[in-house]
């Protein structure tokens, strides 16, 4: 419901697909909530069951940027182009160990039950705040209302995210090899088209400097930042994302073009 502005735009050119993950609005919660395999096997399943052929340029905001580069990683044949909306880095997420924050990323499999324990009890609980604050009174009025039923139907049903130990476990694991992909090599991606879009409000040092990893993922990979945009850029800069679509399209066309294979969109 919050791609509205973009998939308006984007739909001037090409299909656009959006779907909500299991437990999300409309769509029943699956066994695991959140859970980074689940979510894979669901994605990969609906897209056959939906007769959408491959290859496809994904694009994730926030941590769909993780779930992104998952599907990626598990079906690279199947990812035609990446588009990153200010999203999470593979060690963007942290837990309080021994009093100190550590990424997901860095802690074993044996460290993470007391971590995540400690998250549990130190983190705030979730709220959906006014359905109408900016960005979001940028939307119409009944997708506003959708979103914050959405929002509250979440926060009841599942809460904190990673919803319980498994789910944190599968984060653990996903994160720890996106990041071990990521220190692989330069450009682990090859040339695929890749744009990574970075908000220009309320960012640092560590936020940039891991968008700017973000794009070294891909020798084509280009960083742009959204001026005058918060980390909501699809609700902030609709414009911003939908060229950036688009631009990922086009450098996919200029690859297939080039190497004379017939992958399509």
């Amino acid at each position: 419901m919050e791609w509205a502005l973009v998939q308006r735009d984007v739909a001037k050119y090409t299909r656009i697909c959006t779907y909500d993950r299991a437990g999300y609005a409309w769509s029943d919660r699956g066994p695991t909530d959140d859970g980074i395999e689940q979510i894979m096997d669901d994605l990969n399943l609906l897209l056959r069951r939906a007769n959408i052929r491959p290859p496809d340029v994904f694009v994730g905001a926030s941590l769909g940027c993780i779930y992104a580069r998952a599907y990626q990683r598990r079906f690279p044949e199947q990812v035609a182009g990446l588009v990153f909306v200010d999203g999470t880095h593979d060690e963007g997420v942290a837990f309080i160990v021994d009093g100190k924050r550590r990424p997901i990323s860095h802690l074993s499999a044996e460290e993470l039950p007391a971590a995540y324990d400690e998250y549990v009890r130190l983190a705030p609980k979730p709220k959906a705040g006014p359905e109408d604050a900016h960005p979001l009174d940028g939307l119409p009025p009944e997708v506003r209302r959708a979103r914050h039923w959405a929002l509250e139907k979440l926060i009841a049903e599942v809460g904190l995210l990673p919803h319980g130990l498994v789910a944190a476990e599968s984060w653990r694991q996903e994160f720890t090899a996106l990041r071990r992909q990521r220190l692989s090599k330069a450009h682990p991606l090859g040339d695929l088209p890749l744009i990574v879009l970075e908000r220009a409000e309320g960012s640092d040092e560590i936020h940039h400097a891991q968008q700017v990893q973000l794009a070294g993922l891909s020798s084509a990979g280009k960083l742009i930042k959204a001026g005058g945009s918060g980390h909501m850029i699809h609700l902030y800069r609709p414009e911003l994302v939908a060229q950036a679509i688009k631009d990922a399209c086009a450098q996919e066309g200029r690859r297939k073009s080039h190497d004379g294979s017939d992958r399509h969109r």
